[in-house]
């Protein structure tokens, strides 16, 4: 699904975002459009914390071209707009979207001659995204989906990322490591002007990534209000320095009973970032059925950080049977489960440029597209497409008759995650690493600027 043309639903959409308390006097926020402010009457109203809209005014505004009919006997308001069909009643909270039911917060009903329905209903029905800027109370439309594409740098020669620069909106170099005690170290720090400085001649966006993937040390450092501040002391320091753009976090395995710390440190870390510095977080990919507690708790970080990458792979790990690493049903699941605790142009779709070799004799090794050309080189490789979980699977018997099973990604697999993306209005997508010579992503950019 392509957003074009959704000028209005979207404009409105911001009010949305923002609470409002019953009573209280609020101003509007300033909306810009492809660059330029605009002004629009009449005003929504917020009921129940939701954000009502006069329907006629915005489904039939030229740049959206659809067409509303009101039965006055049923009381019953039909919508025809982008290929959708849209059926509300008033004074009840189920709609049809095209005859499938649907049930609304808030129930539609008349005001002053005009028809009020639920926005973000519509808006999300109709394909509409926003981006809001809390920091400047204002909100920039762009027609069309014009997605983030965020990408993890990580111990790689510079190559790949120069030949591929024009792709990229933001690159999170991932350099730096922290301990338990809170202290910022690099973990490599080879070719590093000259990376920054290419990305910066390219208007490429800069974050500095720190990891920690301890479980014990993250408890140390994340309860302790000490080793929090110097870590974040440490991180300011960095980005004052060397003009980042942003921050990156990366904390891996978490234990859940460290969640409320995490969500602590991540708060206390924006609060010092500012509005002009993007906090970005990565999260483990969740669908809400997992019988494992979580420590990320995803609706309260929705709110802290700008950006939250949902690291969508591993679904089939190297502890695991063979199987996809990131099968689309799965991946599926995992969106859903994101946008409803996290607003969607936040979330940032991981993608995996890897995949994993499991043996017979055990042994599980990771694959990248440099590795798998050589094993198609040196064995007799059959190649498979499983539809299910709609990834590429490859399978060979070595020289010590070991029987090997290969699961990976290629451009059919990756173009359908893209498309997951794209339908659902994300932010965009996210993917480790550059250095994995992962040409069929690069096509799959390059073919949707």
């Amino acid at each position: 699904m392509k957003y074009k043309n959704v000028a209005f639903i979207v404009l409105i959409l911001i009010f949305g975002f923002y609470a409002v308390i019953p009573g209280a006097a609020y101003s509007s926020p300033k909306i810009r459009v492809n660059g330029e402010l605009r002004n629009f009457n009449p005003a929504p109203q917020i009921v129940n914390d939701r954000t009502m809209v006069p329907v006629r005014f915005v489904i039939e505004d030229e740049a959206l071209g659809g067409k509303v009919y009101w039965d006055s006997e049923l009381r019953k308001v039909t919508l025809d707009c982008r290929g959708k069909h849209i059926e509300f009643s008033i004074g009840s909270t189920e709609a049809a979207v095209d005859g499938q039911a649907y049930y609304l917060d808030n129930a539609p009903y008349i005001y002053n001659n005009r028809t009020f329905v639920p926005l973000r209903f519509i808006a999300e029905t109709l394909g509409a995204v926003v981006a809001w800027d809390s920091g400047k109370w204002e909100v920039s439309i762009d027609f069309g989906w014009q997605p983030r594409i965020f990408a993890y740098y990580y111990c790689t020669p510079v190559e790949e990322l120069e030949e591929n620069a024009h792709l990229f909106s933001d690159v999170v170099f991932r350099w730096f490591e922290t301990n338990a005690q809170g202290e910022l170290y690099y973990e490599y720090r080879y070719d590093y002007d000259e990376v920054l400085g290419f990305a910066r001649k390219r208007n490429i966006k800069t974050h500095a990534g720190v990891a920690l993937m301890d479980r014990e040390a993250l408890h140390s450092l994340l309860s302790s209000k000490e080793n929090r501040a110097r870590l974040i002391d440490s991180l300011l320091d960095q980005v004052k320095q060397n003009h980042y753009d942003g921050v990156n976090i990366d904390f891996e395995f978490i234990a859940p009973e460290d969640g409320g710390f995490f969500t602590v440190f991540l708060q206390e870390l924006k609060a010092s970032l500012g509005p002009d510095k993007v906090l970005s977080v990565a999260v483990f990919a969740r669908t809400g059925k997992e019988n494992w507690s979580a420590a990320y708790e995803y609706s309260k970080i929705g709110k802290i950080a700008d950006l939250v990458v949902v690291m969508a792979y591993d679904y089939s790990y190297k502890t695991t049977a063979p199987g996809a690493i990131a099968p689309l049903w799965w991946v599926e699941d995992v969106v859903a489960y994101a946008v409803e605790n996290i607003p969607r142009e936040k979330v940032l779709l991981g993608i995996p440029t890897y995949g994993y070799n499991w043996s017979s004799s055990g042994a599980c090794s990771t694959v990248t597209a440099s590795k798998l050309a050589e094993i198609k080189a040196r064995y007799t490789v059959e190649e498979n497409f499983d539809l299910t979980s709609m990834s590429p699977s490859y399978a060979y018997v070595d020289e010590y008759q070991n029987v090997h099973q290969i699961w990976f990604e290629n451009e059919r697999s990756l173009k359908e995650k893209w498309e997951v993306a794209s339908e659902n209005g994300l932010g965009g997508i996210s993917f480790w690493r550059i250095g994995n010579g992962c040409n069929d992503l690069y096509k799959i950019l390059a073919d949707n600027p």
